[in-house]
């Protein structure tokens, strides 16, 4: 499958969301933000994240905001770890440290490319979490992301106990 598009169910393990939640908050103790990819494998309609991953980034801190940068040599280490274990990215995840949104530069440079996927910015550097409430959903359509309502995020993406 080269588009994520056909799915109506993201499930994330209780395990993958924990973890995310300590990678966040643990950036957000030095003031910076962080980037964490999900990956997984789909079923029809369902797409089952098995994967957390935290690929090697550089956070900026600039007076007009903060960055973070994932190298092309840290990207090409996570796709072939992807081919090896059958698994593609559906989700990346990063910390803003107020509110939650999405940024010029999160539009113009994801790391989640493929049609269907989903980006989640979670506010305050995870101190609620991705569960928590302030976390901005969005899902890549034909030329842009597009904001989900907490509504239309809730019945999309199951989290497990």
């Amino acid at each position: 499958m080269s588009s994520l598009e056909s799915i109506t169910r993201f499930v994330v393990p209780a395990v993958v969301a924990e973890d995310t939640d300590a990678r966040l908050r643990e950036a957000g103790r030095d003031r910076v933000e962080r980037f964490v990819l999900w990956s997984g494998v789909h079923d029809d309609d369902t797409f089952n994240v098995r994967t957390a991953h935290i690929p090697r980034q550089i956070a900026y801190r600039f007076p007009e905001g903060l960055c973070v940068r994932v190298d092309g040599s840290e990207l090409h280490r996570v796709n072939l770890w992807l081919f090896r274990h059958q698994e593609m990215l559906g989700i990346q995840v990063h910390s803003h440290p107020n509110e939650a949104f999405h940024s010029d530069t999160d539009d113009t440079y994801p790391i989640v490319t493929v049609r269907g996927g989903l980006s989640l910015v979670v506010p305050e550097f995870g101190r609620a979490g991705v569960r928590g409430k302030g976390v901005a959903w969005y899902r890549l359509g034909a030329s842009s992301w597009e904001e989900l309502s907490p509504a239309d995020a809730k019945r999309l993406v199951q989290f497990e106990e």
